[in-house]
């Protein structure tokens, strides 16, 4: 679905917004607990940063957020985003996960209300409705852009994909291999990473081929898993992994084991002397103790700006007007790059190579900076 048309939205919806008088509700529906709890906790301590203000500013007038976990199930998050939006709430930010994400799409659609991840990634997600929207960039791209710099740029003929099992992995892999096939070099395995004997196939398999480079496609955790094996069969080519690696202290914990990895990612540097990113890092580490964010807080910041943004000013007549003053902030610059979305409700930020030096990412990318 694209949004030319948004007035059709509103057509037979005269929303009855029922957030109560001087009540303007946003929700928030994030893995707090469970298996991916990493990230929901580094995404919402972004959004804490910015609601929180709004709340104490009364910037929008009336201003509510309302918090629930998702528990890492995409079921219980569909079943919390259907309870803020039958609180009134006019804007949920969620999922964390692109599995999340596209159960909570459906009560959205019911609703007539409008969901933004700060990091789902699934391709064509934010084709299946005008009122999904997402800060992260879409895996069709970062896994085009993976295979383009290993195979052209690395000049690998044969690549070894590691992978982590479900909607994250398998939906970049595709994207990965086609673009590996068409650039003509092959994939040599894929392997998953778990459960069983896993890290052992791996190793046979690093022993017993040639091969030029390895894909890494899994979470943060998984990904660490991952290169405890690659480095312990002392693999000699490229290394690159998905953005998923930059989650919390993971690369931190890591150490030696992340060196010279590659991925492609937004990078933001959080000692820029730039705006928003000075004041950023200054409130998060006002809000956490002086602890410093990472890119997970900084994707979930700029989508509860998104939100904040979107409700300033009187409140919105319906589904339309939301949409509009949604698509309406490509002008404003956010922590993570542009607030802008294409038709589809993508963001228009692109990710870039980076490399791991000494714990930091260094930009190896081979195309100048746009």
């Amino acid at each position: 679905m694209r949004r030319a048309s948004l007035t059709l939205l509103a057509i037979g919806v005269l929303l009855t917004w029922s957030c109560g008088p001087g009540r303007l509700i946003v929700g928030v529906v994030m893995p707090e607990t469970g298996v991916n709890r990493g990230y929901g906790q580094a995404l919402e301590s972004g959004i804490k940063v910015v609601f929180d203000d709004a709340v104490a500013k009364q910037s929008p007038p009336g201003f509510q957020a309302r918090y629930r976990d998702s528990l890492s199930h995409p079921e219980y998050a569909a079943k919390e985003a259907k309870e803020l939006f039958s609180e009134g709430a006019w804007i949920v930010v969620g999922g964390a996960t692109s599995a999340e994400a596209r159960a909570m799409i459906p009560e959205a659609e019911k609703a007539k209300r409008v969901i933004i991840s700060p990091s789902a990634s699934e391709p064509g997600l934010a084709a299946t409705s005008n009122l999904f929207f997402r800060m992260y960039p879409s895996d069709d791209i970062e896994g085009t852009e993976a295979a383009s710099f290993l195979v052209t740029h690395r000049k690998a003929k044969t690549i070894l994909v590691l992978y982590q099992s479900g909607l994250y992995g398998e939906g970049m892999l595709k994207v990965f291999k086609g673009e590996v096939a068409k650039l003509g070099a092959k994939i040599a395995q894929e392997l998953p990473i778990g459960p069983t004997d896993w890290d052992k196939t791996i190793s046979d398999a690093l022993k017993n081929g040639k091969t030029d480079a390895i894909f890494i496609c899994a979470y943060a955790e998984e990904t660490l898993a991952a290169l405890t094996v690659v480095r312990a069969a002392q693999f000699p080519g490229t290394v690159c992994s998905t953005s998923a690696f930059a989650a919390g202290d993971v690369i931190a914990r890591a150490g030696a084991l992340a060196e010279g990895v590659f991925l492609p990612i937004i990078k933001v540097d959080m000692n820029s002397h730039e705006e928003p990113i000075k004041s950023f890092v200054a409130r998060y580490k006002a809000a956490h103790n002086g602890a410093v964010p990472d890119l997970f807080a900084a994707f979930g910041y700029d989508a509860a700006t998104v939100a904040v943004n979107a409700l300033q000013g009187p409140p919105p007549k319906d589904a339309s007007e939301l949409l509009v003053r949604m698509m309406s902030q490509a002008d404003k610059l956010g922590v993570t790059g542009k607030l802008g979305f294409d038709a589809d409700g993508n963001t228009v930020n692109r990710p870039r190579i980076y490399c791991i030096k000494g714990g930091q990412f260094e930009d190896c990318d081979p195309w100048p900076v746009p």
